[in-house]
Formats: C-alpha cells, sequence, structure tokens
C-alpha cells in the first residue's frame, strides 16, 4: 500500500475528509511526503520517498489534476524512476507490490525539513530551468527532476537520493 502523507496546504487542496490521522508503520519505501508550493504563480507539489528521500516537482496542477492525485503520482514515479534509469520491471514490481493507496497527516519533521530545503534549491535553481518564455517546460521540469536526485544528502548510505532509491528497488526486485 502506497502512503501519501501529506501536508496541511495539501490536504486542504485535496479537499479530502478521510485522511487518517496518524500513519500506520508500514514499509519506508512504499511511504511518499507530499507538499504544495507555489513557484511562479502555479501550483506546484513535491513528492518525497520516506526511506530514500527521492523526490521530484509536479508542476502547473489544475483542478482537475488534484481530483484524479493518487493516479497522478503513480504515473509520476513510474516516469521519474525510468528517467533516472531504473529497471522497467523492477518498476513494474514495485508499482504492483503497493496497489492501493492511504492518505494520511505527515509524521516526520526530518522528511519536512529536507522537502523545505528541495524547495528553497528549487527557487534558487528555477532560472537554469526556464524556457524562453519565462516558464519551465516539461523538459526543464524532466532535467529539474534529474537535478534534484543528484543533490547531496549526507544521511543517506549512498549520498543521492536517485543512487539511494535505484538501489532499494534493484536489490528488492531484481
Amino acid at each position: 500500500m502506497f502512503t501519501l502523507q501529506c501536508t496541511k496546504k495539501l490536504e486542504s487542496e485535496l479537499g479530502m475528509m478521510d485522511f487518517v490521522e496518524v500513519p500506520t508503520a508500514g514499509d519506508r519505501l512504499f511511504g511518499w511526503h507530499v507538499h504544495l508550493f507555489l513557484l511562479n504563480r502555479r501550483k506546484c507539489v513535491l513528492i518525497m520517498n520516506n526511506e530514500t528521500r527521492y523526490n521530484f516537482v509536479l508542476d502547473g496542477l489544475k483542478k482537475q489534476d488534484f481530483k484524479r492525485f493518487h493516479e497522478l503520482v503513480i504515473e509520476s514515479i513510474a516516469e521519474n524512476l525510468l528517467a533516472d534509469k531504473a529497471d522497467k520491471q523492477v518498476i513494474e514490481r514495485y508499482l504492483q507490490s503497493a496497489n492501493s493507496f492511504l492518505f494520511t497527516k505527515t509524521s516526520d519533521r526530518s522528511i519536512i525539513s529536507q522537502m523545505n530545503e528541495m524547495i528553497q534549491v528549487i527557487k534558487y535553481m528555477q532560472q537554469d530551468f526556464l524556457d524562453a518564455g519565462g516558464e519551465i517546460d516539461a523538459q526543464g521540469l524532466y532535467n529539474l527532476n534529474r537535478f534534484l536526485n543528484k543533490f547531496v544528502m549526507l544521511k543517506l548510505p549512498l549520498a543521492y537520493s536517485g543512487e539511494t532509491m535505484l538501489a532499494a528497488l534493484h536489490s528488492r526486485w531484481l
């Protein structure tokens, strides 16, 4: 089961009443912290894995995107893992292993702190990923998400969240 641990901002945006107050102690590889923030007046969501700190951004979300949020998250996890060179069969096994969703409140302040740090990095580095019109286009978002997982996180065994996520997935399903 995927556990999406949402901040209060995202919880109110989703408008869901079925949030579980306290997250269950499940497999941390299937747990994700999710936070809504604004970037250039556009709604964005940062998604970070609880175990590996693997993270990526969903940019320019609209009201209809929040109605199918859990589907969007699954699609984005698969797309980003594939872009980061994860084996396609491993991704499929990972997604099949957690065939349902649970929305909960956040539970780990250190993850929230790392998410806030990544948002500051995104806001600082956004100029490097803008198109000619001053917006982050699909290619810019792709490059930004690759950059975020090459950012050093000292608490991780491999220092980089992208490498740590790939190692965790491949050790289980390859």
